[in-house]
């Protein structure tokens, strides 16, 4: 895992998907966080996400199915580069490739995700006593990501290690309106460097259907822009 690609994701991770008080099934936002979606709260059948650029050029393109336990079925991605992911559950795995190899998630009792393993890597997903995903590692490398929450459940920290080395630190401060879910503003650090990703988005019935997100560096220039859309279907 290289620390610039850990870094994009610790921006993803951190951009939207730690939602507050609402009612989501128990796996929910461990799956926003590791298939990198928007985490939706009530009885969700299926979501389909998509992120552009300003231009609306295609960055991220998600679809996942779950059971009526809120148990994962399905996902489908398609990155910017067009590398495709897609796994389907068979019992307590999720089957199926990434990026053109084969892939086999492992689910525990809880439906859920304990390890990931292609045939150029293991990764280990860890929990903490609370059932929120605190670790991310891999036997091959010396990086792992180290995850915090606040006392309800909101992502607020990913420290990004390399050895003992702190290679980025990503920082979420979220909207102090209960109802926007998904509003949050991420500092990112790394190298001496930083840049602040801010998410506002627009919703109905309390569920976001679109997040418009801000870049800035430290200085408070814009440097991108992008936005998402998300649709729903419950059971």
């Amino acid at each position: 895992m290289k620390p610039t690609l850990l870094l994009l994701m610790a921006t993803i991770m951190l951009s939207g998907c730690d939602n507050k008080n609402a009612d989501f099934a128990p796996q929910m936002k461990n799956y926003a966080y590791l298939y990198q979606f928007e985490a939706i709260p009530g009885k969700v059948k299926s979501t389909h996400q998509r992120l552009f650029s300003a231009d609306d050029t295609p960055i991220f393109d998600v679809d996942i199915a779950f059971d009526g336990q809120g148990c994962i079925a399905h996902v489908k991605s398609i990155d910017k580069a067009g590398e495709i992911t897609e796994v389907t559950r068979e019992g307590d795995k999720l089957t199926g490739t990434e990026n053109g190899q084969d892939v086999v998630v492992t689910l525990n009792k809880q439906c859920a995700v304990i390890k990931k393993v292609t045939p150029s890597m293991t990764v280990d997903i860890g929990y903490n006593d609370q059932g929120w995903v605190d670790q991310i590692s891999s036997p091959a490398s010396d990086v792992k990501f180290h995850l915090t929450y606040n006392n309800v459940g909101d992502m607020t920290l990913l420290s990004i290690k390399k050895g003992d080395e702190e290679v980025s630190r990503a920082s979420a401060k979220h909207d102090t309106d209960a109802k926007k879910i998904s509003d949050v503003v991420t500092t990112v650090q790394r190298n001496e460097q930083s840049k602040t990703v801010t998410t506002q988005c627009q919703y109905k019935n309390d569920v976001p259907f679109r997040c418009d997100t801000v870049t800035t560096d430290a200085e408070g220039q814009v440097t991108d822009r992008q936005y998402g859309t998300i649709d729903v279907t419950y059971y």
